[in-house]
């Protein structure tokens, strides 16, 4: 398994065990537009439970982008249906299952933005995984960022050294923060793509 895929098993399940402590009214907490990149579902403001369908959406079809399909037809039903979290924990299944499967990185697939190939896409949703997890435990009241120190590591080596990239397409949210001694990798990795470790939640 190449290592954008080995990181998004760990990203998945991550953000898989934050959004199962969404509860109740906590379902219509409006979050920030997790990235801006132009046209991306994440890009705009929504409430959890749309930002969870929105995961769920691309969960599902990961098996068909992966092997190449060229449009993947959205589910005219809620994915979440009668118990989001049971559907959370498949879908989650299944996605895991597709990237588990992945060989060749240089393979291109084609999503809305342009073709691009397999491992830069996985290095996206790598991203986009980390961000959803800590804009929602953010503002679920945690104080905590649920990165493993692990994964946070892992992700600013990859993603460090060409954050002007990254920024300009609209993955980090602005110029690298102020970096304090002795700060760990999830603080790190955070400040260098522009996010503050701990936001003020309104």
């Amino acid at each position: 398994m190449i290592r954008a895929a080995e990181l998004f098993v760990e990203a998945e399940e991550m953000l898989v065990e934050v959004l199962g402590r969404i509860r109740g009214d906590d379902w219509r907490i409006m979050l920030p537009p997790t990235v801006a990149v132009p046209g991306h579902p994440a890009a705009r403001r929504r409430t959890m439970r749309q930002a969870v369908v929105d995961h769920v959406r691309e969960q599902l079809a990961l098996p068909d982008v992966l092997a190449g399909a060229n449009a993947v037809p959205e589910p005219a039903t809620d994915p979440l249906g009668p118990d989001p979290q049971e559907s959370l924990l498949r879908a989650c299944a299944v996605a895991c299952s597709a990237v588990g499967k992945v060989v060749d990185g240089a393979a291109i697939v084609h999503v809305p933005g342009g073709d691009r190939t397999t491992e830069e896409y996985l290095w996206q949703l790598d991203v986009l995984r980390c961000w959803l997890a800590h804009d929602v435990a953010m503002w679920l009241g945690s104080r905590a960022c649920p990165f493993p120190e692990s994964l946070a590591r892992a992700m600013w080596e990859q993603t460090a050294p060409d954050a002007g990239r990254w920024l300009a397409e609209g993955w980090f949210a602005g110029e690298p923060l102020p970096m304090p001694d002795d700060v760990s990798w999830r603080d790190r990795f955070l400040r260098t793509a522009g996010r503050d470790p701990h936001p003020a939640v309104h």
